[in-house]
């Protein structure tokens, strides 16, 4: 499934639903759309992948440097797909491929830029600015890059430099503006509560770091609902024109981000309203648009298609999360064996978005669904 909406950003359906026909006709094994069933064992598989790279990568090393630096790669991911630069420079719609290069030249390609983004974005941080240090303040950073960078594509659909700039200028300045805003909402955090109170690099904001950054995952699972490509797929917001729909959208999330962070306080501990509950939800959101193609509610149109997308995804987060209490026991085991402060909750959030998720958004991107045949794009909401 392409990271594409309604076409309003420079990179349209129909373009889109040329590249997946001309890669569909290239693969022999690519004849059918794949059924529910391979697409829950493609889940499966990555799923596979993602417990073995939790469990044997040494977890001092996993959870103190390569978790942090994978909020770059959620970045970098987000930022050469086709929503910011159109998949530029190596992956189509816009980037420099041809069916005749396979799925090697845009997933090797952009994985080597993506990791470059998960080494020079930690260098840059701990270095030039703010100067902080990786473990664990990257966390309270990444979760606003992460924010950041899924506003600026679902919200804001790349606006304005989609509309008109080259695939490469809305990939670099995407990228800088997602930074920009990023590091102006790093103003608004401060370390009160924490070791690093009163350091050089504590903005000493209004927000408690720890506060913010469930705040934030809860305006993610909003951010995802109204997006563009998942969910409501933008209604009612698309009706309103740009900028005055993104405007609204956006004002919509962090409302109702704040909203259920702050109730959902009253009765459930942080880690697990931010992490277990939010955090599944957003995976969810993800699995079930970008894997699923909103299965079985394509029949239906905006709002009703978003209304059914949004419960199922309800109801099939509390099923993940019961499914990871149990996958996650062996992983929660070595993390308390190492010392580190991850609970149950945010190791099963880390495995969801920041493993699952992401392995699954670099192949579907970059490598072309292979075996499966390229997503198409979504239909339009009505």
């Amino acid at each position: 499934m392409s990271m594409q909406g309604d076409g309003q950003d420079g990179v349209t359906m129909e373009g889109l639903a040329a590249v997946g026909n001309e890669a569909t006709e290239e693969g022999s094994a690519a004849a059918a759309v794949p059924g529910v069933g391979q697409l829950g064992l493609y889940l499966a598989v990555f799923m596979g992948i993602s417990w073995a790279l939790m469990y044997f990568i040494p977890t001092g090393l996993l959870f103190t440097v390569l978790l942090p630096a994978s909020f770059y790669m959620l970045f970098g991911v987000v930022v050469f797909c086709p929503l910011i630069s159109g998949g530029w420079p190596f992956a189509p719609p816009l980037g420099n491929w041809t069916p005749s290069d396979g799925i090697w030249k845009p997933g090797l390609g952009t994985t080597a830029l993506i990791i470059g983004a998960a080494v020079a974005g930690p260098l840059f941080t701990g270095n030039v600015y703010p100067k902080f240090p990786l473990f664990p303040v990257g966390f309270w950073w990444g979760i606003i890059l992460f924010a950041t960078t899924l506003w600026y594509a679902f919200v804001w659909n790349g606006w304005p430099l989609n509309q008109n700039c080259s695939p490469a200028v809305r990939c670099f300045g995407g990228a800088g503006i997602i930074l920009a805003v990023t590091a102006a909402l790093w103003q608004l955090v401060n370390l009160g509560g924490t070791p690093f109170a009163g350091a050089p690099f504590d903005p000493k904001g209004p927000f408690q770091a720890e506060w913010f950054f469930g705040f934030l995952v809860w305006t993610i699972v909003w951010i995802q609902a109204f997006s563009n490509v998942l969910t409501f797929q933008q209604w009612p917001f698309y009706k309103f024109g740009q900028p005055f729909g993104e405007i609204a959208n956006t004002v919509v999330c962090v409302c109702l981000g704040w909203v259920c962070w702050t109730v959902s306080l009253k009765f459930l501990t942080p880690t697990f309203s931010f992490a277990a509950v939010a955090g599944s939800i957003i995976g969810m959101q993800n699995f079930h648009g970008a894997i699923f193609g909103y299965y079985p509610f394509l029949k239906f149109k905006q709002p009703v298609r978003g209304i059914c997308n949004f419960l199922t995804e309800i109801a099939l987060s509390f099923v993940w999360i019961a499914l990871l209490r149990v996958l996650m026991r062996p992983i929660v085991a070595k993390v308390q064996a190492a010392g580190l402060p991850f609970d149950a909750n945010v190791v099963a959030v880390l495995f969801t978005l920041h493993l699952v998720a992401l392995l699954t958004l670099m192949h579907n991107f970059f490598f072309l669904r292979a075996p499966f045949p390229p997503s198409g794009p979504p239909p339009a909401p009505e």
